[in-house]
């Protein structure tokens, strides 16, 4: 990011803020249903502990479904470079699976797994699945076919041509599967918390809207924001180290 485009950004950034106080100290409406930058700022002043506490189980929940979906996505890519012909079979599958709204699922998960921190961490898992085990595979896919065929003359094993081409020709799309997981497992997480939870920004966010409590609503939304873009950010990182032969 360049200097001017952060600097732009920040300018936006204190635009808004600036037009939403005053918009909210002269309407009411605007004040009762999203409060404003003060109030809010006051609200996570005051309640930091409970909110953090709320957060910390929130994350914990995301990265957790995160972990989990990445495992079980690289577990079964494996699987299916060992046994030839079981991707043809198993991605249909797959595919088909999402025409299901994943989210609806939410209450079933609650139901199986209780309103604790299981249930949260599967709904997350599920979202998180997909995005990163259809890019591992799409990027094995575009693999040159020089490269496989190159592996088959010289008589590489499975496990030399999954650590050395499989993995690292795909990782790009690998790390924009896990780029899209990482955003997918908080949402995944909040939605399971809005249909049940003892703790977590998805219940507050719930309360809040029962309570018309604005100022609960819009610290929960931002601090689901921050959870996301941390999450993000983390993936970023590991891309930069991993990925250095084609981060331009």
């Amino acid at each position: 990011m360049s200097r001017t485009n952060l600097i732009l950004y920040i300018l936006i950034f204190i635009f808004l803020l600036t037009v939403w106080e005053l918009k909210s100290s002269t309407d009411n409406y605007v004040r009762i249903m999203i409060s404003s930058p003060s109030d809010i700022s006051n609200f996570i002043f005051e309640n930091y502990s409970s909110l953090l506490s709320a957060t910390a189980i929130t994350f914990l929940e995301s990265f957790l479904g995160f972990a989990i979906a990445t495992f079980f996505s690289f577990s079964l890519m494996f699987i299916c470079f060992y046994f030839n012909g079981f991707m043809n079979f198993i991605l249909p599958v797959i595919i088909i699976s999402q025409v299901i709204p994943l989210i609806t699922l939410a209450p079933l998960f609650i139901i199986l797994f209780g309103v604790g921190v299981k249930s949260k961490i599967m709904m997350a898992s599920l979202l998180c699945f997909f995005p990163i085990f259809i890019n591992f595979a799409n990027g094995v896919r575009l693999i040159n076919k020089e490269i496989k065929e190159i592996s088959i003359i010289y008589n590489a094993s499975t496990l030399q041509k999954v650590l050395y081409i499989y993995f690292p020709l795909s990782l790009p799309n690998i790390m924009a599967g896990m780029k899209i997981a990482s955003t997918l497992a908080v949402i995944g997480a909040i939605v399971a918390e809005f249909n049940g939870a003892e703790i977590g920004l998805g219940k507050n966010l719930f309360l809040s809207a029962k309570r018309l409590e604005p100022e609960l609503m819009m610290s929960s939304l931002l601090l689901s924001s921050l959870l996301g873009g941390a999450l993000y950010c983390q993936i970023l990182l590991i891309e930069k180290k991993l990925g250095k032969w084609y981060i331009q």
